[in-house]
């Protein structure tokens, strides 16, 4: 009896099967289920008690879908025909009673005791169901049915753009780099930019700590800043050292401008030679008087020259004409110094001079300048002395003539706006100074000139007319070359020969008049209509000497200069380091360690990341 009751719910299923597939893909399953419930019927005869009386469940489930109570599965394949063994059904009921609603355990009457022949009909007071047909393989998986689309969906489907290639990598690209940025801030040694990636965090929490790191980076960039233009503005010192028994001092040097220039009979040989330019007596005696004043022209007296005549010379002459036509002045030299001093001729403000000791006077020669040199000359030892050499005089004999001194230092040149000394011809003049020098140490020679405020005599890069510097030479060249500026010439006292190869115009006594107007400009280096800069910084070895106390009287010998150092200077000052790179490294990192709280090894790490990581994270997965 339940094998023919089984067997006829198997046939009335294979129907129920067969009327719902839609498709043919559906039959061959169809068909191999068959066979399936096929070869089940046959071995009906092995059928079990227990089997039996699980078919009144199938019943009431027959009878909830014919009330509507509970729909038929879309897969009509999925039927009873699960033949379970004893005591599965309740290993699984756990599992089977989630296959029914609330609304069909109630259709049951809540719970409901099945018996069992083999127990003895023992009541199990739970809901129990059992699977209705088996799991089929994976690799047999039937395939999904076929639905009709819609012809409204299908035209939507067919007119929504897929998505490129390059937009899917550009969105992969991107959620990489957001993934790497994340587990930088989690992994990061800063203090503070975990909490922008921690979980847990709402978003004030994360707002409030990126604004603490934003108030951080600001007070270290803005201190930062402080600290580094003051190593590029001011990390030297000038200090004071007082142990006189240590240095040496340099001797004094001196320019000596003499005030007769030109000899009377070469001027004669000149009128001579040039009988043409000169036909009357009164032109002879107007030229003398020209080239006597043009060989002392000064800013000074710029005035006192004749601008009526020019006798045939232009301004590119003047030079040439007053050489060849300059007085033989030959002092002699002498000296108490342990180095033998030398005198040369060289070209100033003044006209022609001669300097005394001095390591820049020959670059200014009017030889040097005609041979259109421009090698870096050899200077010799600098005069020095100590104060156990005590007394220490140089002189100057045969002069022969009245004279202007102007004392400077070694490494420097006369200038225009500095005191100058005036002397006659008949007096034994005795000259006593006294020493302020200044020195820079070794360690600032690695320094910027704008760090150190001063220049030694190799930094002559900015240099047009010579091949060394000092602060005289740089006065002098900017003197030079706001006259051509305002004028469109230079003096003749001036090298109109460029390092660059440009020749500048020379003045005549048209651009001398020129120079007449803004002289007072010209030699303070301050216009109200031009702007001058001048760019000049202190020599970074430097010598200045102070007249303490001179005395004259009648020399029966004719002109003679004495000069030297009685009382040693006490007192040296000396340009030192006072905040160097070193000092900026350790500031800033301090700051970085106080605001952030993190070290050298933090940016390593970041350079790590965003480097070698990141190209590892992005390229290599």
């Amino acid at each position: 009896m339940v094998t023919g009751l089984f067997g006829i719910h198997l046939k009335d299923m294979r129907h129920q099967i067969s009327d719902n597939t839609p498709s043919p893909v559906g039959s061959n399953s169809t068909e191999s289920l068959n066979g399936k419930y096929e070869s089940a019927s046959t071995s009906d005869s092995m059928l079990t008690s227990s089997t039996a009386s699980l078919q009144p469940r199938h019943e009431a489930e027959a009878h909830l879908i014919e009330t509507g109570m509970r729909t038929e599965p879309k897969d009509s394949r999925l039927g009873p025909g699960l033949l379970l063994f004893p005591g599965t059904a309740q290993r699984h009921q756990h599992n089977l009673g989630a296959n029914y609603t609330d609304r069909e355990k109630g259709a049951f009457g809540g719970t409901k005791t099945i018996s069992n022949a083999n127990d003895g009909h023992v009541a199990i007071n739970q809901q129990r169901s059992i699977r209705s047909i088996r799991r089929p393989p994976l690799h047999k998986a039937a395939p999904p049915p076929l639905t009709r689309t819609p012809k409204g969906d299908a035209e939507e489907q067919e007119h929504t753009p897929e998505p490129t290639p390059d937009a899917y990598r550009g969105s992969k690209v991107g959620t990489k780099v957001h993934a790497f940025i994340i587990e930088f801030l989690q992994g990061s040694s800063i203090h503070g930019f975990i909490y922008l990636a921690k979980l847990g965090l709402n978003f004030v929490e994360r707002m409030l700590w990126f604004a603490f790191i934003c108030v951080a980076l600001f007070s270290i960039i803005s201190l930062s800043k402080r600290t580094w233009h003051r190593f590029q503005t001011s990390p030297m010192v000038i200090s004071m050292d007082r142990n006189k028994l240590v240095w040496n001092t340099s001797f004094p040097s001196l320019t000596v401008c003499p005030h007769k220039r030109i000899d009377e009979l070469k001027v004669e040989d000149y009128i001579f030679s040039h009988a043409e330019d000169f036909q009357t007596e009164e032109d002879q005696e107007d030229f003398r008087d020209f080239i006597v004043k043009l060989a002392s022209l000064t800013y000074d007296n710029l005035e006192t020259l004749p601008l009526n005549k020019s006798f045939g010379i232009s301004g590119e002459k003047y030079l040439d004409l007053l050489y060849e036509l300059k007085w033989a002045f030959e002092p002699e030299i002498s000296s108490g110094a342990a180095v033998k001093m030398f005198i040369y001729e060289t070209q100033t403000e003044f006209g022609i001079c001669h300097a005394v000791n001095s390591l820049v006077a020959r670059y200014n020669s009017f030889d040097y300048w005609r041979s259109n040199d421009w090698s870096i000359l050899d200077h010799g030892d600098r005069v020095t002395v100590h104060p156990l050499d005590g007394e220490i005089y140089a002189q100057i004999i045969n002069l022969s003539t009245a004279y202007d001194v102007y004392f400077h230092g070694a490494g420097d040149v006369p200038s225009i706006s500095k005191q100058r000394y005036t002397f006659p011809e008949s007096d034994y003049t005795t000259v006593e100074l006294i020493a302020l020098e200044i020195y820079t140490n070794e360690e600032a020679r690695a320094f910027t000139t704008k760090q150190r405020s001063c220049r030694f005599n190799y930094e002559a890069e900015d240099m047009q007319s010579v091949p060394i510097y000092s602060f005289g030479l740089c006065l002098s060249e900017c003197r030079m070359f706001f006259a051509l500026r305002a004028c469109g010439c230079i003096p003749h006292f001036y090298r109109n020969r460029l390092r660059n190869g440009r020749r500048l115009p020379v003045c005549g006594l048209e651009g001398i008049g020129c120079l007449v107007r803004i002289k007072r400009e010209i030699i303070s280096l301050k216009s109200e209509k031009y702007k001058i800069n001048c760019n000049c910084l202190a020599n970074c070895d430097d010598s200045n000497f102070f007249v303490q106390s001179h005395r004259s009287r009648v020399w029966f010998l004719g002109a003679n200069l004495q000069w030297g150092i009685i009382d040693y200077p006490k007192m040296q000052l000396r340009r030192d380091v006072l905040f160097s790179f070193a000092d900026v490294l350790v500031y800033i990192g301090g700051l970085v360690g106080f605001f952030l709280g993190c070290s050298a090894l933090s940016f390593t790490e970041i350079i790590y990341y965003f480097t070698a990581r990141f190209v590892r994270r992005m390229f290599f997965n």
